[in-house]
């Protein structure tokens, strides 16, 4: 464990409450910053605590690359945005133009990025013809069955 250092230059450990919140905030960190492959959106958990709520740490923003399927359709959707949950309810709702004949969906895949524009660049690389061919082999699987 690393060790704080007090004004007066003297190395000071942590309290016991210092090094549970710091690994609780690893934790969490870790967690959330995972990818998560073929997850309902509401099915996102943390093991440790046996929690089944979507929920993610006001002090963690995160930038999100998904991919929906449709349901009734053979169509496969890349997608970026900040919040995840609003998104996917606005495909599901028919509220987006470009996806709203291929309603209802399923979210098969997304990643979290910490930085806006790693997100933005991988979204762009996965809808080109190289990122598609990538995508079907992350999730040949999944698009077998």
């Amino acid at each position: 464990a690393r060790e704080a250092h007090n004004l007066t230059g003297r190395a000071q450990l942590p309290t016991p409450q210092q090094r549970t919140t710091r690994y609780e905030m690893h934790h969490t960190v870790r967690l959330y910053a995972r990818v998560h492959c073929c997850a309902a959106i509401t099915e996102v958990a943390s093991v440790r605590q046996g929690c089944t709520e979507w929920y993610v740490p006001f002090f963690m923003k995160f930038f999100y690359v998904y991919v929906l399927k449709s349901k009734i359709k053979n169509f496969i959707y890349v997608g970026f945005t900040a919040d995840l949950k609003k998104r996917f309810f606005e495909h599901n709702n028919k509220e987006e133009l470009s996806t709203k004949a291929y309603a209802p969906f399923e979210l098969i895949f997304y990643e979290a990025y910490r930085n806006e524009k790693d997100a933005k660049r991988r979204e762009e690389y996965l809808k080109t013809t190289k990122g598609k061919t990538t995508l079907r082999l992350m999730l040949k699987d999944f698009l077998e069955k």
